[in-house]
């Protein structure tokens, strides 16, 4: 159901930046084969937690658990994350992209959740993943949430660049206030 929820509302905010601003916001497999390589594992990540989701809900028996969690804690994360996710998204309003586009300049955000953390989008994100392996506690599930955060501090790093060459100065006093993923943690990384 959470995973439906974000296609859902990735499927939503696309058509509406198309549509507010006329842009295509979906910008993968670009670049060099870093690039490449991470958006493929993004991909091949949410296909393998969307296949181990279909296959619980059709064959719990089948799921092994590795420990009984509440299952209300690790749904609340979800939805919280999945929620607050969208919010952080709207906060970006034009700037909002899947991927890198290096010929875009539409302006550093630096407000809304912005403010306290230079990628609330990954840091909601990784959130909504912990609900989910809390939800559906597997091994699998354990090893998809390192993946993931293993790909996100990834792609932290090439989009933190990008804003560098980008914005220069402007991102550089930006970064030495703002945290990386938690506010006040990680300045000036």
């Amino acid at each position: 159901m959470g995973l439906a929820l974000l296609g859902v509302l990735n499927s939503w905010r696309v058509l509406l930046q198309r549509r507010r601003y006329g842009s295509n916001s979906v910008v993968l497999f670009r670049g060099d084969w870093s690039s490449r390589v991470t958006d493929g594992g993004a991909i091949l990540l949410l296909m393998a937690v969307t296949t181990q989701a279909g296959l619980a809900a059709a064959r719990p028996e089948q799921i092994r658990f590795v420990v009984a969690i509440p299952w209300i804690l690790g749904a609340t994360l979800m939805f919280a994350g999945l929620a607050l996710v969208f919010a952080a998204q709207l906060n970006m309003a034009r700037s909002w992209r899947i991927g890198i586009d290096e010929s875009a300049r539409p302006g550093l955000v630096t407000h809304g959740f912005y403010r306290w953390m230079r990628n609330p989008i990954y840091s909601f994100a990784m959130l909504a993943f912990a609900g989910y392996a809390l939800l559906l506690p597997t091994w699998l599930s354990l090893a998809l949430f390192v993946a993931a955060a293993v790909g996100v501090r990834q792609q932290v790093l090439r989009e933190e660049e990008y804003l560098l060459r980008a914005y220069g100065d402007e991102f550089r006093d930006y970064a030495r206030r703002v945290g990386r993923f938690v506010p006040w943690v990680g300045r000036g990384e």
